[in-house]
């Protein structure tokens, strides 16, 4: 009988506990930022602005490998970390990919571009320079691996997992992150550690 009686005690305080939503304090006036709601805000409306139902891109290549392969030729023979013909530019990003990726629960949703740009940035140097090192001496893509691809509105999402050899050992390049489908084209999209 106390047993009983201590399992239904026990069950109704956890749902009581479950059942009452506490104050979230960031609706709390004194925790909040009005400049920086007011730059979330305007990036929201400038990626909104550039929703559409269709998007295409000039640069692009036929298939998910080749973009891929052809992003690690630049990497190879770039010095450092720009524009490359293989990988999405920041106005594509603006333009195209985030239009079809706000609202998705990523940072984008509730940072400011310029800081979004920045975090995007940092992450792409790290890449970069991994996959830099990584294909320094002769390397051969020895397979590619592909997730489910994601929809995101407009944009095909595909997640690679590339496997290259060099010097007799494998190595997985994880930081090639997303190859975008986009028209029809296909861009190496987003790289990170």
């Amino acid at each position: 009988m106390k047993l009983k009686f201590l399992s239904y005690l026990s069950v109704s305080i956890l749902i009581s506990l479950v059942a009452c939503k506490e104050k979230d304090w960031r609706d709390d006036p004194k925790y909040q930022n009005p400049d920086l709601q007011a730059k979330v805000e305007s990036a929201k409306q400038e990626i909104l602005s550039n929703r559409k139902k269709s998007y295409s891109i000039e640069n692009g290549y036929s298939s998910k490998e080749e973009a891929i392969q052809e992003f690690l030729v630049e990497v190879k023979n770039s010095k450092e970390f720009g524009s490359f013909a293989s990988y999405v530019s920041w106005e594509q990003q603006v333009k195209v990919i985030f239009p079809n990726t706000y609202g998705y629960g990523t940072a984008l949703d509730f940072s400011p571009l310029e800081d979004y740009r920045k975090l995007l940035s940092e992450r792409e140097q790290v890449g970069y320079q991994t996959i830099k090192a990584a294909i320094k001496e002769p390397y051969k893509i020895k397979k590619i691996e592909w997730e489910k691809p994601r929809q995101y509105n407009q944009l095909i999402a595909h997640k690679p997992k590339v496997i290259i050899s060099s010097n007799s050992k494998e190595n997985d390049l994880s930081q090639i992150k997303m190859v975008y489908e986009i028209g029809g084209k296909f861009i190496v999209g987003v790289l990170g550690p």
